[in-house]
């Protein structure tokens, strides 16, 4: 038995490879794509080395815009499943609602993992991105506009569009929802600064919880869109307040921000 987008009962291992195949490639490609520009870039005399904003600009484009991009269009067009598994289409005002809904949901959810760990005294791992805001807050500023454009889109194009969709339609949608929850946490690691375990595991465990939100929504609306958009404005919101807090020297964000 095969559903509307062609998996059926194909095996259960085929699949989950499949996923963590498309996140492998994903990244890879995306990496490719950041060297050969950043190389383009150098050899025309653009100072990327000596400006880190260049260089976050660079790998954003190429990692979340073209990389992701590509290989999730590339892997819908080549496979089996065709443009079938991708729900997209123009949001309605149910759509507009569920992104308040989602956006909300992600911000109340984030408080109270934090204001736990806080409670049971778990420290969380530094998002390299906070780090290099810190040194330099401009940077949280550029991020603001590349998360609602490429990281938002980018990411949720290739782990929900995709990945989620391919890991539902064999497994079902909670089952689904969770592992490609875990598949888009565990993405992740590679942004993260930890001095220890626990520090790393507490922290992608939060990206779990908020990715099974963006998931829910993603199911619940059926139309890519929705949390594309929440996942970006979600981005923009907490570089924003991390600027605010950042220039200010004050530290009202702590709860608001992933990492």
């Amino acid at each position: 038995m095969e559903t509307a987008s062609g998996i059926g009962e194909a095996s259960a291992i085929r699949v989950l490879g499949e996923s963590v195949g498309v996140a492998v490639a994903g990244f890879l490609v995306g990496i490719v794509f950041t060297f050969v520009a950043a190389a383009a870039l150098l050899a025309t005399g653009v100072p990327l080395l000596e400006q880190p904003i260049y260089e976050i600009v660079v790998s954003v484009v190429m990692l979340q815009g073209f990389g992701f991009g590509s290989v999730a269009l590339g892997y819908i067009y080549f496979s089996r499943h065709g443009f079938d598994l991708l729900w997209l289409r123009v949001p309605t005002l149910s759509d507009v609602i569920w992104t308040v809904l989602g956006l909300v949901g992600l911000f109340v959810a984030l408080i109270a993992l934090n204001l736990t760990l806080i409670t049971f005294g778990i420290e969380s791992a530094e998002h390299s991105i906070v780090g290099l805001g810190g040194e330099n807050p401009e940077i949280l500023l550029v991020m603001i506009p590349l998360s609602i454009l490429l990281i938002g889109p980018g990411e949720e194009l290739l782990f929900r569009g995709v990945i989620q969709r391919i890991l539902v339609d064999r497994f079902g949608i909670w089952v689904g929802i969770a592992v490609a929850s875990v598949i888009f946490s565990v993405a992740h690691v590679g942004a993260l600064v930890a001095t220890d375990p626990a520090q790393l595991v507490s922290t992608l465990g939060i990206y779990v919880a908020l990715s099974l939100i963006l998931g829910g929504v993603y199911e619940r609306t059926g139309n890519l869109v929705v949390p594309s958009v929440i996942h970006g404005l979600f981005n923009a919101i907490q570089f924003g307040l991390l600027y605010y807090t950042l220039t200010r020297d004050i530290d009202l964000a702590t709860l608001l921000v992933v990492g």
